[in-house]
């Protein structure tokens, strides 16, 4: 394969920023990190800290031409990484409590710096100008700050980025054209009611069984009024309600999220939940509240523009395979306002070193080899959408 050597330092950086992980808003170090190596580069170098952690490296050839973004996140989750993978111990591990890189992002970031160290060096055989965007905050649905200094340059011609999945081979590159990730809505239902003691409950009005009802009600929603053939999710995953055995609380409180892969579906979605549930709390004299948040479009990739991410992995000699959409969901949905994007998939999974388990699971661990192909990738699809100067 056409690989870009990953430099020892580049692959070390990579298990650096795994070790030290930062949560969503809190990437200082890693955006300092980052920051360094493009102005040793001699890329200049846009923040707004007041906003944000995100920043942007602009490598500018001089040459008129088009102007390509590439994106990467930056941030970790809040979990407890395990030590062990699906074989046994893991090559690098948090030492931060309760974050933890277990979505990769630490591979978008040091794969990023990799591109741009090569683009950089063969900058005379481009045109136009490279945007490497570093994004803060992906995990809680947050980037603004990313989107809006990335809005400053406009126009802006396409936007890249790459992302690994563990449920792909290592190495593998998945395109996949129109929808790839789903959008997402976060809801938290409160239901007020009456408080009563456990032995007299026909004294109050009972918010845990009123919630209990919406959550089942909800739970139809997607077999019952969403047509089919239309992939979507609805999921509550916490759910909270009093503090003692016996005593029946004023309030109950749920939290989930939506997903889907068309929007019109998600604004139905929105509209059903928030039906059912007032309909439900007033069949129980009770009353409920949804609050939204972290609305998110689905990411769609811009067939002419997954077509060339395809054709650039075939020309590094990746195995270009099929592969569905995902229903994570993700902020890279949002660059669509700036310009049409490609997201593309670059397998981690690799059997023989553990690695596979699913993201967002404590057990998480890509193999290093997915390195060199997301960085490859990411530099033949500027060299082909840039063309030569």
């Amino acid at each position: 394969m056409n690989r870009i050597p990953i430099e020892d330092e580049i692959a070390a950086l990579r298990r650096d920023l795994h070790r030290h992980p930062e949560l969503s808003g809190q990437e200082t170090r890693t955006a300092g990190l980052v920051a360094a190596e493009l102005e040793r580069l001699g890329l200049t170098v846009i923040r707004a800290p007041e906003k944000g952690n995100s920043l942007l490296g602009v490598l500018d050839t001089g040459r008129a031409g088009k102007t390509l973004a590439l994106r990467a996140d930056m941030d970790a989750l809040p979990l407890q990484e395990n030590a062990c993978n699906l074989k046994g111990a893991k090559a690098v591990v948090s030492e931060i409590d309760g974050a933890a890189h277990m979505c990769g992002h630490d591979f978008h970031t040091a794969g990023m710096l990799a591109a741009a160290r090569r683009l950089t060096a063969i900058k005379e055989q481009l045109a136009g100008r490279v945007i490497f965007c570093f994004e803060s905050g992906e995990e809680m649905g947050l980037g603004d700050d990313a989107r809006a200094l990335l809005a400053e340059l406009k126009p802006v011609d396409a936007i890249f980025g790459v992302h690994v999945q563990a449920a792909f081979p290592c190495g593998a590159v998945v395109v996949i054209d129109g929808s790839c990730t789903a959008g997402c809505e976060t809801f938290a239902v409160k239901v007020r009611g009456k408080s009563a003691h456990g032995a007299t409950p026909h004294l109050g009005l009972d918010p845990i069984n009123c919630a209990a009802q919406i959550l089942c009600g909800a739970n139809s929603i997607i077999s019952r009024r969403v047509n089919a053939r239309e992939a979507a999710v609805l999921t509550v995953c916490n759910f909270h309600g009093g503090s003692t055995w016996n005593r029946i609380p004023d309030e109950c409180r749920m939290e989930g999220s939506l997903r889907f892969f068309s929007e019109q579906v998600g604004r139905d979605l929105h509209a059903l939940l928030e039906q059912t549930a007032a309909g439900t709390a007033a069949a129980n004299g009770c009353t409920a509240e949804v609050h939204w948040r972290n609305w998110c479009p689905p990411s769609v990739n811009d067939v002419a523009l997954a077509a060339l991410a395809r054709r650039a992995a075939e020309e590094i000699g990746a195995e270009v395979i099929a592969g569905e959409s995902w229903m994570a969901s993700e902020t890279f949905a949002r660059y669509r306002e700036i310009g049409p994007e490609v997201l593309a998939f670059v397998g981690c999974a690799n059997p023989d070193t553990g690695c596979g388990a699913p993201q967002h699971s404590d057990q998480f661990d890509a193999d290093e080899d997915c390195l060199a192909v997301s960085a490859a990738l990411t530099v033949q699809f500027a060299q082909e959408f840039l063309g030569e100067a």
